[in-house]
């Protein structure tokens, strides 16, 4: 069975913290994407739930914060146990604004607007923090990777190096306390917005959940012990490995900026600066992790800390990616948002035969959607597709398996000729 790259490399995170202790699952990147939530929450977000459900309470908001977590990490559930890379590959590089627009469009109760505000700011913070953060950063820790791949490193040249570098920041900054505490994480809550989900994924794909997914609820379920468990434990197990190598860090020249942000949010306020250290049993985990040999899934914990210019970069990102969530909330209010269909990870819109992975799902895409005749392809997606394919002698990846290139090209004629037909039929009308 073919496994995707992400979920390879998360497997062998969960596989190498199942050798150690009885709880499952780890990966990055979840603590950054919620601190862009608790940074806007009090000044933006919450103020927007309540223009347009004013009668929410407290303890309703509350909740609404919990979806909001959800939906800031939504995009990447497939890539996990139980998920669909095919979920994930989807709203990482085909129509990926279109699916933000559809979900706020779909959203019919505060928490399901929340879902979609977090969702919003995936949206935001990978386009910037994979172009000027992780793909730059990533060649400055790891020199034979930049004499292989060059001063700049995509997800798709190195995924292992990729996801290590995300990881590495998301371990200095809990370290150093600039993260919300994961006991601030419990009391807030992770929580999923399916209806609107489905409703959104469906308006943007033309595909249900249950076309991708052998268990939606299952899926979310794992994921939820994923996010509120294990990579937190993993984030401290990691720092405690990696204690002396925090303790020579020295913050980056925007770090002031950083905790300026952070402070303004509510978890600061409410809890103080609560660390989350190590505990005794995480200390003992990290202390058999250095005597394994790094072998087999003991590699994936195998990561650098990133160095000063290397952290400057990504506080840097975090600033920008923060003041952008800002201006897409702004206009969100007034609605006048538009975001542009981008690649996630590089941060601009990828042709067809740029990016191999983006070329993947759109033959996957259109693949599932000629077996269902067609019957779900509305202008718009129709719209995409032959768009993305009106170059048939771009370098596409699909040209490398026959048989795949000769079913696309079929599917494709397909999709024109319905097309056609259904300009005939309603100028008849």
């Amino acid at each position: 069975m073919f496994l995707h790259p992400r979920t390879k490399l998360r497997c062998a995170i969960i596989c190498s913290l199942a050798l150690l202790s009885a709880g499952k699952g780890a990966a990055y990147s979840v603590l950054s994407h919620e601190a862009i939530v608790d940074a806007l929450w009090d000044v933006q977000i919450k103020p927007l739930l309540l223009a347009r459900y004013p009668s929410t309470t407290p303890e309703e908001l509350k909740k609404a914060h919990g979806f909001a977590y959800g939906g800031a990490i939504i995009q990447d559930l497939g890539y996990y146990p139980h998920g669909s890379e095919q979920f994930s590959d989807l709203t990482h590089y085909v129509r990926t604004g279109d699916f933000i627009l559809a979900l706020l469009k779909e959203s019919q109760d505060v928490n399901e607007l929340a879902f979609a505000l977090g969702a919003l700011s995936h949206y935001v913070s990978d386009l910037d923090g994979h172009r000027f953060a992780t793909n730059v950063g990533e060649p400055l820790l790891y020199p034979k990777l930049q004499r292989k791949f060059g001063n700049v490193i995509t997800y798709e040249d190195n995924p292992a190096g990729h996801l290590k570098t995300e990881f590495g920041f998301d371990v200095l900054e809990v370290a150093k306390g600039n993260f919300a505490p994961q006991a601030y994480h419990d009391f807030i809550g992770f929580y999923v917005a399916k209806d609107v989900l489905a409703r959104g994924f469906c308006d943007t794909y033309g595909l249900e959940l249950k076309d991708l997914f052998k268990d939606f609820d299952r899926a979310i379920e794992s994921y939820r012990r994923a996010v509120s468990k294990t990579i937190p434990m993993a984030t401290r197990v990691a720092w405690a490995e990696r204690q002396k190598d925090i303790q020579q860090s020295i913050p980056g020249m925007t770090r002031q900026r950083f905790v300026y942000i952070m402070r303004r949010s509510s978890y600061e306020r409410e809890w103080g600066k609560q660390y989350d250290r190590p505990t005794g049993r995480e200390r003992f985990l990290a202390f058999i992790v250095k005597l394994l040999p790094p072998m087999g899934p003991l590699k994936a914990l195998r990561f650098k800390m990133p160095t000063p210019p290397v952290e400057k970069l990504f506080m840097e990102s975090f600033d920008r990616a923060a003041k952008q969530y800002g201006g897409t909330l702004d206009n969100t209010s007034s609605k006048s948002l538009a975001l542009e269909n981008r690649n996630y990870d590089v941060g601009v819109t990828t042709p067809a035969g740029v990016y191999r992975l983006d070329d993947a799902a759109h033959a996957f895409w259109l693949d599932m959607l000629a077996k269902k005749d067609f019957s779900t392809v509305s202008p718009a997606i129709a719209a995409e597709l032959l768009s993305y394919y009106s170059d048939l002698n771009a370098p596409i990846e699909t040209k490398k398996h026959p048989e795949q290139w000769k079913r696309l090209r079929a599917e494709l004629e397909a999709l024109k000729a319905k097309q056609t037909a259904e300009i005939a039929a309603a100028g008849q009308q």
